[in-house]
């Protein structure tokens, strides 16, 4: 972490407005904020819907975790498009195709003739345009950003993107109240075509065609280079686990909600809201201070706070100790998640980077899949012993991962 002195304070604070001051920039981070509250706003209220709709926080998990089935088929190979086509007109394409998806979402759910398969299956299709967004994204926002000024910049992205996980179950919670779960669909679509127009405005850097191309070759090319290259292969197992195995309270959070704390859909978005609070507060964090140059130990650290209180939560029986344990995992969130996307940028090139960060989108993405492994565990062993498991593939995995690897020890 910067030291805080004043020398350091002068030398971050231009890096904020002249970062700002880049229309391109600016716009790139408004979109990516509109598509991040879409995220949270279409999971929590199809989350909401769904459980209303079986009573299962397996069918929860399942419409939740299937989205993440297409970015692990296609992730790396978007990833090449990135790297070989205009990122621009991708993010374009891929925040269409979603809106269009949830635009059919809300049709059928105000009509009141839809089925959890339903959910499930158009869960499937925004993963396809998630598979295509997430490497365009990545890449495209450090090409604009000079890399000395990097780590700032995706400070104000994680706080831009914590800033949706508070708002956006919030919102979610007081419009579900107010007028259905439907209209939070048709909120969710406006936001979508709003983002992509916003792309229009962003003026994309030119740069060569990599070698290999859009092709098999240029896939290829990506997947040994991350295999040469340490500590990726370490750092995408450890982001892939973590996601999977170590995320289980986010499909429980409506059934606590509504059956084991008794707070009704408006309690269940306060409970999001809190835990995006908690994230936007280590967004800003990070923002300002930066993280640990031991990057890996931070990952191990705030995995511990993770998880620690995730177990806690899934004993708890009250109310308010409930929304302080969901703080506190907030603020350990986006530091972990910091170091982990710092670690990948630093080992990626500007050839390789569209390929490496796709790696970054597809372990990430992971994490749908953890709501289904948090709502199979829920359904079948109980909800306390489905926390516990999650939280035994988190922590015990990273130390394992340390011991063995001496790249990740230094980085």
């Amino acid at each position: 972490m910067l030291e805080p002195t004043p020398r350091s304070r002068r030398r971050l604070r231009p890096h904020f407005p002249e970062v700002l001051s880049d229309a391109p920039f600016r716009s790139l981070l408004l979109s990516q904020g509109i598509f991040d509250i879409g995220i949270t706003m279409r999971l929590a209220a199809q989350s909401w819907v769904v459980f209303e709709l079986t009573g299962s926080q397996l069918w929860v998990g399942l419409a939740a975790g299937v989205r993440a089935i297409p970015v692990i088929l296609f992730a790396v190979a978007t990833g090449v498009l990135a790297d070989r086509f205009s990122r621009r007109l991708l993010l374009s394409i891929s925040m269409v195709w979603m809106a269009t998806l949830v635009a059919v979402t809300a049709v059928i759910t105000v009509a009141g003739v839809a089925e959890a398969w339903h959910y499930v299956a158009l869960a499937f299709g925004v993963g396809i345009g998630a598979a295509l967004h997430g490497p365009s994204f990545f890449a495209l926002f450090a090409s604009l950003v000079p890399r000395e000024r990097l780590g700032k910049a995706n400070g104000m992205v994680s706080f831009v993107a914590m800033s949706g996980e508070m708002v956006g179950p919030l919102l979610t919670g007081i419009v579900i109240a107010a007028s259905g779960a439907g209209a939070v669909f048709w909120i969710v679509t406006a936001g979508y075509l709003s983002g992509a127009m916003l792309m229009l405005r962003v003026r994309e850097p030119r740069r060569a065609a990599p070698a290999g191309g859009a092709s098999l070759a240029g896939l290829r090319q990506g997947l040994v280079y991350v295999r040469q290259t340490q500590p990726l292969p370490w750092l995408i197992l450890l982001v892939m686990l973590q996601n999977l195995l170590a995320v289980a309270i986010f499909p429980l959070m409506p059934v606590y909600a509504k059956e084991v704390l008794d707070v009704g859909a408006q309690g269940f978005g306060v409970m999001g809201g809190v835990l995006g609070a908690g994230l936007l507060g280590s967004a800003a964090i990070v923002t300002v201070f930066g993280t640990h140059h031991r990057r890996a130990m931070v990952m191990l650290a705030t995995g511990l706070v993770w998880d620690a209180c995730m177990v806690g939560f899934g004993f708890s029986r009250s109310y308010p100790l409930s929304l302080a344990l969901l703080f506190t995992m907030g603020l350990s969130g986006v530091v972990w998640v910091n170091a982990a996307l710092t670690m990948f940028q630093n080992a990626a090139t500007e050839e390789m980077r569209g390929r490496v960060m796709a790696l970054y989108v597809l372990s990430m993405d992971m994490f749908p899949l953890g709501w289904l492994f948090g709502g199979a565990m829920a359904a079948w062993l109980g909800n306390e012993e489905a926390l516990v498991i999650s939280a035994l593939g988190g922590t015990p995995v990273m130390l394992i991962a340390l011991l063995l690897s001496p790249a990740l020890r230094r980085a």
